[in-house]
Formats: structure tokens, C-alpha cells, sequence
């Protein structure tokens, strides 16, 4: 196996990419730098490619491989302490603001706050029949990342505002213990709000995912985790655990 890193000028796109080459690195795995699709010709199933979102939905095209949409798991829907519900984009309008929206369809645009229907940014761009989700906005003072690899918490880190203030990590167990039917590998974030709770904020897939600090060596194994299982290939890492 190899992993093939996407690159900008010889060197790894970004954090994420710098962190997976360096990680497959410290394994013993040939890194192969690319930034076009020529370059990626003599790649086979086992090879990992870490790229950003649409680079992966063009190469998953290609390899045939259907992503799942998980968003927020039902049997974590105590976890969420607000209420979301499903519109179109052209219903927005009828809104009341502030809300927190995300795509339905997982990566397609950032999730954000919108305070004044001004301030839709990139979701201007997208056809007025996406599927959005919308929830109450958290008071949110602290924001976590767990990441599970083969339904087991790697590791949690802190990734936005007072670092100072801790998820209740118990809960996050708790939570990581009900998850049924999930990807070999994903984040569960979590979020420290105003009122003292612990609210699930969203899952995320296991590939094209930030690593938010995450031990580089894990992070690739991470990676190849979700690789190995959506290519339909033995992970060589699934036995090794956390240092």
C-alpha cells in the first residue's frame, strides 16, 4: 500500500495532508505527493488518497464507492439538547433567525450561524432544493473532538474556544457506547455550553476530516481505518492500539 498525499507546489496541501504524510510516514508507508489526476494513475484500491472533500467525492466516483449520510445518529438524539429539523434551502426565508444550518449531504458546505438572511455566503451557490439542517443555536463556551477508530475513543481534543473548560467525557462514552452501524472510523464533536451541558454538535465521516492535533501516527491510521473499509481492503493498522 501507499498513500497518495494531495500537494500544492511539492509540498502537502495543508495541516491535514502535512499530518497524514508524516504520520504514514513514521509507519513505514510510501508517500507519493500528487495534485493531478495523471499522477494518480498507477493508484490501486489499497492505496489511501488524503485529499480535501472534493477531491475524495471525485476519486470515490471513480473507485464506484457510495459515501453514507449520518449527520446526527438517532440513538444520540438525547445528546443534542435542541431541536433540528429538515427544510429546503428555498424555505430558509421562513426561518426564524438566529439558526445554525448544515447540507444534509455531508461536506458540501461549512455549517454556520445565520443571523441576517444576508449572510448566507456559500449556500447562495447551492440549488434551491438542498436539504439543509437547521437546529437551535448552542450558547457554546468550549468545543471537543472525539475520534473513534473501530468503535473505540482514540483520543479527544480541543479544537475551539476556552480550552480551559472540559466536556463531561463520561457522557461522550456514553454516547460513543450507543453508536450502532457507524464508519470504521469518525468524530463525534461535542460542545461545553453556557448552562454547563454536554451537547453533541455533529458527526463526522472519517476521511477528509481535520485532525484538530490528533497524534500524527494515529491520524493516518485513522484515515486508513475509513479507507480500508469503504475500498473494500484489510487495514494492516486495525490491531495496533493508541500509545
Amino acid at each position: 500500500m501507499r498513500a497518495f498525499i494531495y500537494s500544492f507546489r511539492g509540498k502537502p496541501w495543508n495541516e491535514e495532508c502535512q499530518a497524514a504524510y508524516n504520520g504514514f510516514k513514521k509507519l513505514g508507508v510510501e508517500c507519493v505527493l500528487f495534485s493531478t489526476n495523471e499522477e494518480l494513475e498507477t493508484h490501486t484500491q489499497e492505496d489511501i488518497v488524503v485529499a480535501g472533500i472534493l477531491i475524495m467525492e471525485h476519486i470515490f466516483s471513480q473507485l464506484k464507492i457510495k459515501i453514507g449520510v449520518y449527520n446526527y445518529p438517532k440513538e444520540l438524539e438525547e445528546y443534542l439538547h435542541r431541536k433540528i429539523c429538515t427544510i429546503k434551502l428555498s424555505e430558509l426565508q421562513k426561518v426564524k433567525l438566529p439558526v445554525f444550518i448544515k447540507p444534509v449531504q455531508e461536506k458540501i458546505a461549512q455549517g454556520m450561524i445565520i443571523n441576517s438572511f444576508d449572510d448566507l455566503g456559500e449556500y447562495n451557490n447551492l440549488p434551491p432544493d438542498t436539504e439543509l439542517l437547521c437546529s437551535d443555536v448552542l450558547q457554546i463556551i468550549s468545543e471537543w473532538r472525539a475520534f473513534i477508530k473501530y468503535g473505540k475513543i482514540i483520543d479527544i481534543k480541543h479544537y475551539s474556544k476556552d480550552s480551559n473548560i472540559k466536556c463531561d467525557f463520561d457522557t461522550i462514552q456514553k454516547a460513543v457506547d450507543l453508536c450502532h452501524d457507524m464508519p470504521a472510523s469518525y468524530s463525534l464533536d461535542f460542545c461545553v455550553t453556557k448552562d454547563g451541558k454536554t451537547c453533541l454538535v455533529e458527526m463526522n465521516d472519517g476521511f477528509s476530516i481535520g485532525c484538530y492535533g490528533l497524534d500524527e501516527e494515529q491520524y493516518a491510521m485513522f484515515l486508513y481505518a475509513r479507507w480500508a473499509e469503504l475500498a473494500g481492503v484489510p487495514d494492516p493498522f486495525k490491531q495496533i492500539l493508541p500509545k
